[in-house]
């Protein structure tokens, strides 16, 4: 699929909390960053120095403990300890002599909604936020161009559709399945969402389409045709909405919507380079 990409994006990627270490904010400053993320989709803060933990705690502090219960599991012997903390992901390929890279599948367009509805209390239209700290980044993904990850703003993604594809799909739910290569079974959840939801703070339109795992209800016993619906949508979309382009550094946090944003990872080359990131997911419960 062809796209126009931006590295400037007129909503997406504001930088904020400029000359501020996170580790050291305060409640006022707390505030600031909420309000940029719900009004912008993705923010930026820049040349942070944290470790997992402190990711943590900064997550935890501004948007409440975990709803989502992750398993305790013993530090990697083989991995710098500061990286390490329970609830948060390492992601890329952190450990030396090994071009395994952890998270692969996200080098596809998909929302990030993890364990939602199945945690309890929680349901699709949940506020969830993902932050991701570039601890170690390549030069270069595998075009050569610098190391990026795509983001698609799908409340003006909704906002170019015409008036009458609009109303179509505001009549539609999906079934999601995680962005991997599952099939529905009595072991894998599908969870239904409107294509079309409203933002729990904004109050605005925007679509949400999971990945291209998801099935049109309706389409349970027709995969190809809910997998062709979807391919189709989301070429629309893409003809229609620029893609911005986060540019990674060393010290970037990068945070998320996913109820306003789809993102899609950038791939490059474990064999040259290493790529170390930490990534936490939660559900805003303050």
């Amino acid at each position: 699929m062809q796209f126009q990409t931006v590295q400037k994006h007129s909503r997406l990627g504001t930088e904020i909390l400029q000359e501020y270490q996170l580790k050291e904010v305060t409640n006022q400053q707390i505030n600031t960053f909420k309000q940029a993320l719900w009004q912008h989709g993705v923010v930026v803060v820049k040349n942070q120095h944290l470790t997992a933990l402190q990711l943590k705690e900064f997550a935890y502090k501004t948007f409440g403990e975990s709803n989502i219960n992750y398993p305790p599991k013993p530090l990697d012997p083989n991995i710098d300890p500061d990286l390490q903390s329970v609830g948060v992901s390492i992601l890329g390929n952190p450990q030396a002599h090994t071009q395994e890279i952890v998270g692969k599948f996200a080098w596809q367009w998909h929302h990030d909604k993890d364990l939602l509805p199945t945690t309890a209390g929680l349901d699709m239209n949940a506020l969830y936020v993902v932050m991701l700290y570039g601890v170690e980044i390549p030069p270069e993904g595998i075009d050569g161009q610098p190391h990026t990850t795509a983001f698609l703003d799908m409340i003006e993604a909704y906002n170019n559709l015409e008036p009458e594809h609009q109303q179509q799909l505001e009549q539609m739910s999906m079934y999601h399945l995680p962005p991997r290569n599952h099939q529905p079974g009595h072991d894998v959840p599908m969870k239904r969402h409107p294509i079309v939801s409203t933002h729990q703070v904004t109050g605005k339109k925007g679509l949400y389409l999971g990945s291209d795992t998801s099935i049109l209800v309706g389409m349970e016993d027709k995969l190809d045709l809910a997998k062709q619906f979807w391919q189709d949508l989301f070429e629309t979309v893409l003809e229609r909405t620029p893609v911005y382009t986060h540019v990674w550094q060393p010290g970037d946090l990068v945070v998320w919507d996913n109820s306003q944003v789809m993102h899609a990872g950038i791939p490059y080359d474990a064999s040259k380079y290493k790529r170390v990131a930490l990534r936490v997911g939660l559900v805003n419960n303050k």
